[in-house]
């Protein structure tokens, strides 16, 4: 039997307003285009898992409002199977996402909603399902007890894991040493080890520095520059593609 996809993460409906710039403080311009859909980079990438192929289940929690069956939808549209805890005490997720019109550079603004309240409890009851995973992947937008939590029951089951370290903060060595891969970006890769990370040597050194406080390896990507990859073996810079 194929094992399956767990991913633990948030959904959040993104709003997207395009304009030629940031309004300032105080400051209202029109802008050029607005967008409404789904999003959270947990469900982002259950979705395109399960588009893939795969079988995927994504851990989660919903409000029950129009944000929720926008979710609810999505990944039935996907195939997507939600184990997810529905909570009447606050809203579903959403974010509030800014497009520079010339350039395409953004900035976001997310709200988790009561996806804040997924606790390290939520994943022990999802551990049958976390324990027969192939694969146990999560990012930190929801509380990072939870995240660790299911990142020990995927490792004392014998998944592989992915960490993809966003939004950025801080780790234990003892969280890092629970991943198979971690996946950050140029800041998120600076923000973990205290480095620089501007060139691709610059990576290479960032990506050592996760290897030897545990990581398995690390796959740090550079926007237009592509991605470096480095297993312990060798440092592999795949250049974007067009």
């Amino acid at each position: 039997m194929t094992r399956s996809i767990v991913i633990l993460g948030v959904f959040v409906a993104d709003t997207t307003y395009r304009a030629t710039r940031l309004p300032q403080k105080g400051e209202t311009l029109i802008g050029t285009g607005f967008a409404l859909g789904p999003g959270g980079k947990g469900s982002n990438q259950a979705v395109a898992a399960a588009r893939a192929g795969a079988t995927v289940h994504f851990i989660s929690r919903l409000g029950r409002d129009a944000f929720a069956e926008m979710a609810l939808a999505t990944w039935a549209e996907a195939g997507v199977t939600p184990a997810v805890t529905r909570d009447e005490t606050g809203f579903t997720g959403a974010a509030c996402i800014f497009v520079e019109e010339a350039t395409g550079e953004n900035a976001i603004i997310i709200c988790p909603g009561v996806a804040e309240m997924i606790s390290a409890a939520d994943l022990e009851g999802q551990g049958d399902l976390i324990a027969d995973a192939g694969v146990f992947m999560t990012q930190l937008e929801q509380p990072l007890a939870a995240a660790q939590r299911g990142l020990e029951l995927a490792r004392a089951g014998g998944a592989v894991t992915i960490l993809n370290p966003a939004p950025a903060r801080a780790l234990p060595d003892n969280m890092l040493a629970l991943c198979d891969y971690i996946t950050p970006n140029e800041t998120e890769a600076a923000a973990l080890t205290g480095m620089p990370v501007t060139s691709q040597d610059e990576a290479a050194a960032a990506a050592q520095a996760l290897l030897d406080r545990g990581v398995g390896a690390a796959i740090i990507t550079l926007g237009e520059n592509g991605v470096l990859f480095h297993d312990g073996r060798a440092a592999t810079h795949v250049p974007a593609f067009r």
